[in-house]
C-alpha cells in the first residue's frame, strides 16, 4: 500500500491544473484564437462636412429654413442663427450708410451692429406674423417713392432678381472682400421679402440631393432702395 500512494498522487496532479513557476495557470499550447476586427464606418466626405452640419434639422425646404430664421431671431437665439447662417460665404447683410450702400460680412451674429448700433435681434421687431411666406413666381415690387406694394404680406420667390443687383461700385464694405460678397450672392437661391418694411431675406442652398437652405445675405435697404 506505501508503494501505491506516490503513484496515486502523480495520478491526481496530472488531473489538476498545472502552475507556471508564477504561480498562474499554464496558457493554452493549441493554435492562436484570431480575433475578428469590425470594418470602420467610412469617413464622411469633406466636402459634404463644409456645407452639412449635423446639428441642423432636416427640413430642407425655402420655408423650413425661414421659420428656423424667424424663430430664431424672435428667441434672441444666437447658436440657431449661428448655424443657419451659410457654413462657406457666412452672412452679409446690406445696408444704407447715407446714399452709399454698405456690405458687412458677419461671422458671428452675436458680434454684429447696424448703421444704429442695433444688434442683429433688433430685427425681431419688424417680423411680421406670417406664419410661412406665400410662393410667387417673382417678388412683389413697390412703387417708390411711396414704397408701397400692390400685395401686403410675405412672400418668397427665385433670387434671380437680387443675383443680378449690381450695388458693389458704389459700396463700402466691411470684415470681408468685395470678391467675396459677390461670391455669397451669387451663391443666392431664394428669397424672402417681408413688405412692412420692404427687407428681403436671402438663402443659399448647399450641394447634394439634401442639401440644407443656408441664410446668406440681409437686405435691410426697406422696399425703394438708392
Amino acid at each position: 500500500m506505501k508503494r501505491l500512494l506516490p503513484v496515486l498522487g502523480l495520478l491526481l496532479a496530472s488531473c489538476g491544473d498545472v502552475k507556471n513557476p508564477n504561480g498562474m495557470p499554464d496558457q493554452p499550447t493549441g493554435p492562436a484564437t484570431v480575433k475578428v476586427l469590425p470594418s470602420r464606418p467610412a469617413k464622411p466626405d469633406p466636402a459634404a462636412a463644409k456645407t452639412e452640419n449635423a446639428v441642423m434639422p432636416s427640413d430642407t425646404s425655402l420655408t423650413g429654413a425661414w421659420l428656423m430664421l424667424d424663430g430664431a431671431l424672435r428667441g434672441h437665439d444666437a447658436q440657431v442663427l449661428n448655424q443657419l447662417m451659410d457654413p462657406e460665404y457666412g452672412l452679409w447683410i446690406l445696408e444704407k450708410a447715407g446714399n452709399t450702400p454698405l456690405v458687412t460680412r458677419v461671422a458671428n451674429v452675436s458680434n454684429f451692429r447696424s448703421q444704429e448700433q442695433q444688434p442683429l435681434f433688433n430685427l425681431e421687431k419688424t417680423l411680421m406674423t406670417c406664419a410661412a411666406p406665400t410662393a410667387v413666381t417673382k417678388l412683389p415690387t413697390a412703387s417708390c417713392p411711396a414704397g408701397t406694394f400692390p400685395a401686403e404680406g410675405c412672400f418668397s420667390a427665385s433670387a434671380t432678381g437680387f443675383r443680378a443687383l449690381n450695388f458693389w461700385p458704389q459700396a463700402a464694405i466691411k470684415g470681408g472682400t468685395r470678391q467675396q460678397g459677390q461670391a455669397a450672392q451669387g451663391r443666392a437661391m431664394g428669397s424672402v421679402l417681408q413688405t412692412r418694411t420692404g427687407y428681403q431675406y436671402h438663402f443659399s442652398k448647399s450641394a447634394g440631393a439634401g442639401g440644407r437652405w443656408r441664410l446668406v445675405f440681409i437686405d435691410m435697404r426697406g422696399a425703394c432702395p438708392k
